[in-house]
């Protein structure tokens, strides 16, 4: 597996900015999505070594790899509600539309009451390139294209600054597919876990001393 990797809101690796680590932690949810953000990072977890934080993230993980049986993504059909009654309203379902010239996007037929409460919005029937910050909605659409092209799972922490508010969280995109072979779905949960910023530094600070 990767190790973590520093991204800013387009996706672009870079190095860690220090100035994270003056930010006074902040837990409070960001409660308005126009605003416009100062900051918007993501560090790729590696998914043996880092779900350890994360109980809930590594449970959806240890479920879908069950459900694969010998396939590279189990089918949605395979995932049953009442199996993942722990993590469901923080469960995001994405379709993966692909038109006659090629071309690709994602549309949310499901999102969880738990994702909701966080983005203060209904995301059923929106795109993720369509939330708003603009930065934040890129970032979301460019770790779904990632995880289309790698056909395995890919997990993140995002943390976003917005005028003096901040938030910091986890979590999980796992592919599905109906008949074994096109990727034609996400499975995206939530951690319940929201960290502080202080928590999302330290995660960051884990790349120097791994290498």
């Amino acid at each position: 597996m990767a190790s973590i990797i520093l991204e800013n809101a387009v996706g672009g690796i870079i190095s860690p900015d220090p100035s994270w680590a003056s930010w006074r932690p902040q837990s409070e949810p960001i409660r308005s999505p126009n605003q416009m953000p100062e900051k918007i990072q993501a560090a790729e977890l590696d998914l043996q070594r880092d779900l350890a934080t994360y109980p809930d993230l590594q449970f959806a993980l240890d479920y879908w790899d069950a459900k694969c049986r010998d396939r590279f993504a189990p089918a949605r059909a395979d995932i049953d509600p009442a199996e993942i009654v722990s993590i469901l309203p923080r469960v995001m379902l994405a379709d993966v539309e692909r038109s006659a010239d090629g071309a690709v996007d994602f549309r949310y037929r499901l999102s969880g009451t738990g994702i909701c409460n966080v983005h203060r919005e209904e995301l059923t029937g929106r795109r993720p390139s369509s939330i708003e910050p603009t930065d934040y909605g890129a970032l979301i659409d460019a770790h779904y294209r990632i995880v289309l092209e790698r056909r395995r799972p890919m997990a993140h922490v995002i943390a976003l600054q917005l005028d003096q508010r901040s938030a910091s969280y986890a979590r999980i995109i796992l592919p599905l597919s109906s008949d074994g072979q096109t990727l034609d779905m996400l499975m995206v949960v939530d951690s319940e876990k929201q960290n502080t910023l202080s928590e999302f530094v330290e995660t960051i600070r884990k790349i120097g001393r791994r290498r």
